[in-house]
């Protein structure tokens, strides 16, 4: 979340705050200066995302753009029987934008490519694919395969398309980062009640965000691909833990 999204993120309730309790806030979580917090205000003025009554800055219709919506998720690794499903298809050089979404569809499903027009995934086809490609006429252009592949190749496939070291070290940086920053939970303690529940609000509202972000480059994969004690679940946990903050 970037600055403006937090102040309107703060102002959410539509009751307004006033300046220096905003700029406490965001001093106490983002470290910004109150220079960087006017600069943010005007420019939100200008674009007639609030204004100010009296002492207060209250939020208009138009910053609802700014303050981000997100979809509650679930995740727990699938049991497997090593089968692996595999999607190729061959559309000419002309159908380069039914070609383009049957890739957009196939990422949508947590396939990834692995050479050429062959892609891949641990999962079985989902139905909501194969309607797609039956809606739209494909299934005689996009061919769909089941098979087995030796546990070295498989080391090698997860390694190479799904580059799963750089997914944990996100993961070990969000959990060391989330750690670092719910801390900062010590310096709300002179905030009044009101103001340390949105200050709560905010500071999980910016990590559910940025877990978010991970988990959507996140393929799922079964656990016997993942490595042991496997860091997507911790975090995973901590995204659980926000719940109690969010209002």
């Amino acid at each position: 979340m970037d600055l403006k999204s937090c102040i309107a993120y703060l102002l959410k309730d539509k009751r307004g705050m006033n300046e220096s309790a905003v700029g406490e806030i965001l001093k106490i979580i983002l470290g910004i200066n109150q220079k960087e917090l006017k600069n943010a205000i005007k420019e939100m003025r200008q674009k007639k995302e609030l204004h100010f009554k009296e002492d207060l800055i209250k939020p208009t219709a138009r910053i609802k753009r700014r303050i981000p919506r997100v979809e509650k998720i679930n995740y727990s690794l699938p049991l497997w029987h090593r089968r692996w499903t595999m999607v190729v298809f061959n559309i000419p050089e002309e159908g380069k934008r039914i070609r383009d979404q049957i890739r957009y569809q196939l990422k949508k499903y947590g396939f990834s490519i692995w050479q050429n027009s062959l892609w891949i995934s641990p999962h079985a086809l989902p139905k909501e694919l194969a309607q797609y490609f039956f809606n739209h006429g494909l299934s005689e252009r996009v061919k769909v395969f089941y098979g087995n592949l030796p546990s070295k190749d498989e080391e090698e496939l997860v390694a190479s398309v799904w580059q799963i070291k750089r997914l944990e070290k996100q993961y070990q940086n969000f959990i060391q980062e989330a750690k670092r920053r719910f801390k900062r939970l010590k310096r709300l303690e002179n905030l009044n009640s009101d103001l340390k529940e949105k200050a709560l609000d905010l500071l999980a509202k910016i990590t559910e965000i940025e877990y978010l972000e991970i988990f959507k480059q996140d393929p799922k994969l079964p656990r016997p691909l993942l490595p042991r004690d496997w860091v997507g679940l911790r975090a995973f946990r901590i995204y659980q833990q926000l719940e109690k903050y969010l209002k």
